[in-house]
């Protein structure tokens, strides 16, 4: 049976491979009378007897061929080629390609010994459902990030197993960080997908570079994020695998230049002024102890008080509290009360309390990534002029402030104020929204609660519990009360 002529101009390498033009271009000429007699062979082709074609091809059944691509009849013609971006290799040349087109390992024996660095990512999008139980330790197979930060390290050891011409390395340094995903605000995806972004380092002292090492930890660690959670999202998506930056070797230092993913601008505050009277007369100083006052026209911030007695589980649960909303995503600030006059807020013999001890009312303290500042005030400042204060948060959680009104859980482990014998009953007023306690004590508010009938003969209405030792199920209801769940 003859074979059918494609009508497509190939490049014959020395091993007798053919790729057509389309793919690696056309053959640069060696020199004019080279490119001539080219010219003339295909002109010469064009006039030979048989049916109108290019380049010699059989052109039988009306198919026209632009560039090695076929073009049927009535068929769009190719789009115009466009330049290809710039690369960042050193020059042309194949290293792991011999001149007969075979496959090798470098020999690397000549090359310096020198410390190089790689650092890559990958990113694995899931729903966010699948997000809060891996955040949330939720998983049946049990800690999932904390799995895939160690299989990425241990592939980054296997890499030369895994890559045929990578060479086995001695390697110096290996770490995963994992870093979820937030739906919006800092760190989010303009298409406000969620999971997890995953950043491989990895370090070596020798002749060659740590690139592959640093792709496949960052590579397997994201596919072992897969394996733990497809009993319950197979869609999950792992995207984003590239290289941020190597050091060291002959090339030295290269960098991506749009490493930093882009984000979701954060909205705005809105701040809301009040209507504007006539004869209301201007104070000549800010009203609040606060120095300076708050903020002009300030918003109070999104806050959540956790109130209760002294050794009720405040603050063990505050802790575990902040922790869980950060994972999730939210940038958390935080207040405590504290019922002591005078308290120390720094640490003795720093220079900023020495500041202090010497007259000075008002501290501030500054570093590069951080500040603070502290000052007497004539008489407690109120929270609700702190929160103005919070404009970088999304919520603040409140430690105490049992009468300022805010938002509350009530936090009981025993149900009784070990020192003074008051029940955490009678902190329940119209503020809680929640009462974080062990079942005992809930048993006990709801048969208080029975006792306290209305004319109605209804027990009296009482927020939803909540486990106290649960604080994913507490960080749940925080995350709906801010429509963030």
């Amino acid at each position: 049976m003859a074979r059918r002529k494609t009508g497509k101009t190939t490049i014959k390498r020395a091993t007798g491979e053919t790729y057509p033009v389309s793919v690696v271009g056309e053959p640069p000429a060696q020199d004019e009378e080279r490119a001539g007699g080219g010219a003339a062979a295909a002109s010469d082709a064009a006039a030979s007897d048989g049916p109108a074609g290019v380049n010699g091809a059989d052109m039988t059944d009306s198919t026209t061929a632009i560039d090695g691509v076929d073009v049927r009849d009535g068929a769009p013609a190719p789009a115009a080629h466009t330049a290809a971006p710039t690369r960042d290799g050193a020059g042309d040349v194949l290293t792991h390609v011999d001149d007969k087109g075979d496959v090798r390992m470098v020999d690397v024996s000549g090359k310096a010994v020198t410390q190089r660095l790689a650092v890559a990512e990958a990113t694995i999008l899931m729903h966010p459902e699948t997000q809060a139980m891996v955040l949330e330790d939720r998983a049946k197979k049990g800690d999932v990030l904390a799995c895939a930060r160690v299989a990425g390290i241990m592939a980054s050891k296997r890499t030369g197993e895994l890559i045929p011409m990578c060479h086995p390395l001695m390697i110096t340094k290996s770490a995963v960080d994992i870093e979820p995903i937030p739906a919006s605000g800092e760190g989010a995806r303009d298409d406000g997908r969620v999971g997890f972004r995953v950043q491989a380092t990895c370090g070596v002292t020798g002749v060659t570079g740590i690139e592959m090492e640093a792709l496949t930890a960052a590579s397997v660690a994201c596919l072992t994020i897969y394996d733990m959670c497809k009993a319950v999202d197979r869609g999950m998506e792992i995207v984003d695998v590239r290289l941020l930056r190597k050091e060291g070797g002959r090339s030295g230092t290269w960098e991506r230049e749009d490493k930093v993913p882009a984000t979701d601008a954060v909205p705005a505050v809105e701040t809301p002024t009040a209507p504007a009277d006539a004869d209301a007369e201007t104070p000549a100083s800010p009203t609040s102890p606060l120095p300076g006052g708050p903020i002009a026209n300030g918003a109070a911030a999104p806050a959540i008080a956790f109130i209760g007695y002294q050794n009720s589980g405040k603050t063990t649960l505050v802790e575990k509290v902040i922790a869980r909303l950060t994972q999730r995503g939210l940038r958390v600030g935080s207040i405590k009360h504290h019922g002591e006059k005078n308290i120390e807020v720094d640490q003795p013999g720093k220079d900023s309390w020495r500041h202090a001890r010497a007259g000075s009312r008002h501290v501030g303290l500054v570093s590069p990534g951080r500040f603070a500042e502290y000052a007497d005030t004539a008489e407690e400042v109120p929270v609700a002029d702190l929160l103005t204060h919070f404009t970088d948060v999304d919520v603040v959680v409140v430690e105490g402030y049992k009468t300022a009104g805010l938002p509350n859980i009530v936090v009981s482990r025993s149900g009784v104020d070990r020192l003074r014998g008051d029940s955490s009953y009678d902190l329940v007023d119209e503020h809680t929204v929640a009462i974080a306690c062990n079942e005992l004590v809930e048993r006990d508010f709801r048969a208080r609660a029975a006792k306290e009938a209305d004319e109605d003969g209804e027990p009296r209405a009482l927020p939803p519990f909540l486990n106290i030792n649960d604080a994913a199920e507490i960080v749940t209801f925080i995350m709906r009360r801010l429509g963030r769940a």
